[in-house]
């Protein structure tokens, strides 16, 4: 396998500048296993909010949490505990391939904010104080997580169709990500690529290292896609935030955000 560097990005995709913090709170879902034995029947996935590292800070509900199958076919899962810092989920793997655990969207809070230059802007830092001329919106939350387990040979069945809403769907296979090669992905939008966004991707277990890797910061490209060379092994959460204005009313936006937990292994 070629070694290549941190990051290869063609040119239609935009490189950001590297920042010192991630986004807080980042819904995510983390299996015990991302490529479980054959023998294995079920895998434990933990589902939660994380400021920084991956860790279960507050527990993640959701009346959508869905197992998508090798084939395809998608069918909801109920919890098998609620904590207070996080949920568990014991999904059924009953066929070898590769299996999609999502949260599915989940409906947050609805928060104040104004529109300037076409942008969201919250109520916080200098500025940020609406003028009587601004436009004083509703701003929806929307989140989803995503993970892949891979149960023997990989399939695409589980995310070759467009999830409803923003997701973060995998080119390369998601259980297929080795340190020093191009994972690819797309941000999609109910099945459109989303242009020119920006893509935070952290990696777990920093607070480690000596020599520490800063979140990367990236833009998708006018197709939706996104190519990154993770320089280490471990997990990694891949993070976007979408704000749109909502088809159905003038006074509301939505502010969807998706991640896609990667395990990342040696080569």
């Amino acid at each position: 396998m070629r070694k290549i560097s941190w990051l290869t990005v063609s040119p239609l995709f935009l490189i950001g500048l590297m920042a010192s913090t991630s986004l807080a709170h980042s819904p995510y879902l983390r299996p015990n296993y991302f490529g479980p034995d054959k023998a294995r029947k079920h895998v434990t996935v933990e589902a939660a909010f994380a400021e920084g590292e991956i860790n279960p800070d507050v527990a993640m509900k959701s009346d959508a949490f869905n197992l998508t199958a090798p084939d395809g076919a998608t069918t909801p899962l109920t919890p098998a505990a609620t904590l207070k810092d996080v949920v568990l989920l014991e999904p059924a793997l009953p066929t070898e391939g590769t299996y999609r655990v999502s949260s599915g969207v989940r409906t947050g809070r609805v928060a104040k904010a104004t529109i300037k230059d076409d942008k969201v802007v919250f109520g916080e830092g200098p500025g940020s104080a609406p003028k009587p001329d601004d436009k004083v919106v509703d701003v929806q939350s929307l989140t989803r997580a995503d993970v892949y387990v891979t149960k023997g040979a990989p399939t695409t069945g589980a995310y070759a169709k467009p999830q409803a809403g923003v997701a973060i769907q995998p080119i390369t296979a998601p259980n297929d990500a080795y340190a020093g090669e191009a994972f690819v992905f797309s941000v999609l939008n109910s099945g459109k690529p989303v242009a020119g966004e920006d893509i935070e991707i952290v990696r777990d277990g920093e607070i480690y290292e000596a020599q520490k890797t800063a979140p990367l910061h990236l833009k998708t490209g006018a197709d939706g896609k996104v190519s990154f060379t993770p320089p280490k092994t471990g997990v990694y959460l891949i993070q976007v935030r979408v704000r749109s204005q909502s088809p159905e009313r003038a006074d509301l936006w939505l502010s969807e955000t998706a991640t896609l937990t990667l395990e990342v292994l040696p080569q």
